[in-house]
């Protein structure tokens, strides 16, 4: 059986933050942040709340319209596909408003597990990562956001011979959902393969059989594109019409040569 948890209103847009009353009822909260994927919770007597203490812990989040998601943590991880051991993974549960029931807030990732974590920062509508923004912002590994930093492209953090890796984790949420324009418009589909590479170290070009060069990328948007991930979704002709500035790098002359930071190919024709 849970217990109530002992709520500290701290922001508008992370409005309400609940600590579990083992920890509440004897020390407040004096702040909660987020560092890199994780919540750092600190008390008032200095100390910061260990990660092993946060299940059961409850946030209500504000959303600047007046609403409310209660978002409950049901268990900490820490990735072990990161061999730096900086990125942790979170079970996430949100509670419906009409049933109270609760459900898990991530869809399967690839390898069928439900997990999410924290990222500070928010992105925009047109698909800017503006990690300076005042909000956190609650992602999962299923999704591009959460896939590009367990890919290796923290945005927080920097890469061999110590290259800055926010432009690249911009870049590869762009790349991941095919926003091929760098609008905020997605042109694939969940599940649809990729293979992704740099020529910095961090992911190599490891394509399965059959797999073609399909572009080349930046922090906003594609380079040039030698064909499109999904032609039902996007064909070239009408990514031409769509955006402009592509007109003239659709098409065979697309490579790796292109001036880029990250490459994909894909299945695509």
């Amino acid at each position: 059986m849970r217990h109530p948890a002992v709520c500290l209103l701290i922001a508008a847009g992370f409005s309400v933050f609940c600590t579990p009353p083992a920890v509440a009822t004897n020390v407040g909260v004096r702040s909660v942040e987020v560092e890199g994927t994780a919540f750092r919770i600190t008390l008032n007597d200095g100390r910061t709340l260990p990660q092993e203490q946060l299940s059961g812990t409850i946030l209500v989040l504000g959303d600047g319209s007046g609403k409310e998601r209660r978002i409950r943590i049901d268990g900490v991880e820490r990735d072990l596909k990161d061999t730096a051991g900086e990125v942790l993974l979170y079970t996430l549960f949100e509670q419906d408003t009409e049933s109270g029931d609760w459900r898990n807030l991530c869809l399967p990732d690839p390898e069928g597990r439900q997990l999410g974590f924290p990222l500070a920062g928010a992105f925009t509508q047109d698909g800017n990562y503006e990690p300076t923004h005042a909000g956190i912002l609650l992602t999962c590994t299923g999704g591009a956001e959460g896939k590009c930093i367990r890919f290796g492209y923290k945005p927080w953090g920097f890469g061999p011979d110590h290259v800055p890796l926010a432009p690249y984790y911009q870049t590869c949420v762009r790349l991941v959902r095919a926003d091929y324009c760098g609008d905020g418009t997605s042109h694939t589909r969940d599940g649809t393969p990729i293979d992704i590479f740099d020529t910095i170290g961090i992911q190599a070009d490891e394509p399965a059989p059959g797999m073609t060069f399909e572009a080349a990328w930046r922090a906003d948007g594609a380079v040039c594109v030698r064909h499109t991930r999904l032609p039902d979704v996007l064909d070239s002709t009408t990514l031409a019409a769509n955006c402009p500035r592509l007109k003239h790098a659709i098409g065979k002359t697309c490579d790796e040569a292109a001036p880029a930071l990250l490459f994909n190919r894909s299945f695509g024709r």
